[in-house]
């Protein structure tokens, strides 16, 4: 679905978006954009969350539950 809408931008933020983007057109720029900072603000968030809860693993943790050998004689 696709919305029409009218939004207020000063060129040079316009122009640059285009640049950086490669888009030729204004609304493909500005689509590419918002695109862009939607997954990268979705990245940070999990990296976020990464860096704030400790994961349940550790290298004892692992160790601990592997499958001993037992050499048969």
């Amino acid at each position: 679905m696709h919305m029409r809408t009218t939004i207020t931008i000063t060129e040079d933020l316009l122009r640059e978006a285009k640049e950086i983007s490669g888009r030729s057109g204004y609304s493909e720029a500005i689509v590419t954009s918002l695109e862009d900072y939607v997954a990268l603000r979705k990245r940070l968030a999990l990296l976020e969350d990464l860096f704030n809860h400790k994961t349940p693993h550790s290298k004892k943790a692992i160790k601990s539950g592997r499958r001993k050998r037992r050499w048969s004689s």
